[in-house]
C-alpha cells in the first residue's frame, strides 16, 4: 500500500466585485485568489488490485466539519480521474482532519477535491498533464482550477478564467500576516448570489482598484467585496464586530460569499489583539487563526 500525506490548503478573495450579469445569468466577477498556509489535512493510502473492476473509496473524517459522505467533491475527483485514466483496480483510503469551515468562502470543498485528484495522479506517476488537470476540475467547480497552480491569480468573467499576478505583487504578499476566521452561521453561494441578484450594485472601476492593490506596498485599506454589505446588514453580529474592528485601525474583508472573514497586517502582535478583540465579540468559534501566504 503507498500513501501520501498533503495539505489541502484554504483560498482567500483578496478583492471580489461583481461587474455584471451575463446573458447566461452567470455574474462576471473580478477577483484576486490567494493561497494560504491554513488547510485540511489529507492522507490518501492505496492499494492496486488487479482483481476488482470499480474502485473501493472509504473516507474517513476525524473533525467534527462533516461534509456529505457520497456526492461530495472528492467522489466526484475520484470518478474524473478513473474516466480520464481507464483505471479502475484500485482501493484507495482518504483520511480528512478539516480545518476550513463548510461554507465559509475559503474554497475548502474545492481545494479537497483538486488535491484528491492531484493524489491519485501523483500516486499512478502522473498520467494526467497540468494542462488536462486544469480542464477536468473545471467540471467540479468555479474555482477548483485556482488550486491547480495554487498561486496568487488574477479571475475574471464566471470566475473560470486565472491569470498570474506579477512577481512583485507576490512577494508584497510575503510582507503580511493574515488573520481568518469565521462567525458560526452559514452561508449558502447559491443564496448570496440571489439576493445579490434582486438587489444589485456592481463595481464598475473595479480594474483600477485592482491596479491600485497590485502595485501598492500598502494595500490592506484598498480590499473590498461585493457580497460584504448585504451579509453586514443580514448579520447584526458581524456588523458590530467589522465597526469595532474599523475603530481599532483594521480592515476586516469577507472572502468569497461569506461568513468567512480576514485581516492583513504586517505585525503579529497586532493580528493577536485583533484576535483577542474576535475572542472578545464572537466568543469561541470555529476558526480564528493567524496564517501566511504560500
Amino acid at each position: 500500500m503507498e500513501s501520501i500525506s498533503l495539505l489541502s490548503n484554504a483560498k482567500i478573495n483578496l478583492f471580489f466585485a461583481i461587474n455584471g450579469i451575463a446573458s447566461d445569468n452567470f455574474c462576471n466577477i473580478t477577483s484576486i485568489m490567494a493561497p494560504i498556509s491554513c488547510g485540511d489535512n489529507m492522507i490518501f493510502s492505496l492499494e492496486k488490485n488487479t482483481s476488482i473492476q470499480n474502485p473501493i473509496i472509504k473516507i474517513f473524517q476525524h473533525t467534527s466539519l462533516k461534509f456529505p459522505e457520497n456526492n461530495n467533491t472528492i467522489t466526484r475527483a475520484i470518478e474524473l480521474f478513473c474516466t480520464q485514466t481507464n483505471i479502475v483496480n484500485f482501493s484507495l483510503r482518504i483520511d480528512v482532519k478539516k480545518k476550513i469551515p463548510i461554507g465559509g468562502g475559503f474554497g475548502g470543498g474545492s481545494s479537497n477535491g483538486v488535491f484528491t485528484l492531484k493524489a491519485l495522479n501523483q500516486l499512478y506517476n502522473f498520467p494526467i498533464s497540468e494542462e488536462k488537470l486544469t480542464t477536468l476540475t473545471k467540471k467540479m467547480g468555479t474555482d477548483c482550477s485556482f488550486f491547480i497552480k495554487n498561486s496568487p491569480q488574477l479571475a475574471v468573467d464566471h470566475g473560470d478564467i486565472l491569470m498570474p499576478v506579477s512577481t512583485n505583487f507576490h512577494k508584497n504578499l510575503a510582507n503580511y500576516f493574515v488573520l481568518v476566521f469565521c462567525p458560526s452561521f452559514f452561508i449558502s453561494t447559491d443564496a448570496a448570489y440571489k439576493k445579490f441578484k434582486q438587489k444589485p450594485s456592481f463595481s464598475q472601476n473595479s480594474p483600477e482598484k485592482v491596479k491600485r492593490i497590485f502595485t501598492e506596498k500598502h494595500f490592506e485599506s484598498l480590499l473590498s467585496n461585493a457580497f460584504q454589505q448585504q451579509i453586514l446588514d443580514e448579520y447584526a453580529e458581524l456588523r458590530t464586530l467589522f465597526n469595532y474592528l474599523y475603530y481599532s485601525n483594521y480592515y476586516p474583508c469577507i472572502t468569497g460569499s461569506g461568513s468567512g472573514c480576514f485581516i492583513l497586517h504586517r505585525e503579529y502582535d497586532a493580528l493577536r489583539k485583533a484576535q483577542e478583540i474576535i475572542f472578545e465579540q464572537l466568543g469561541l468559534i470555529s476558526l480564528c487563526e493567524i496564517v501566511r501566504f504560500l
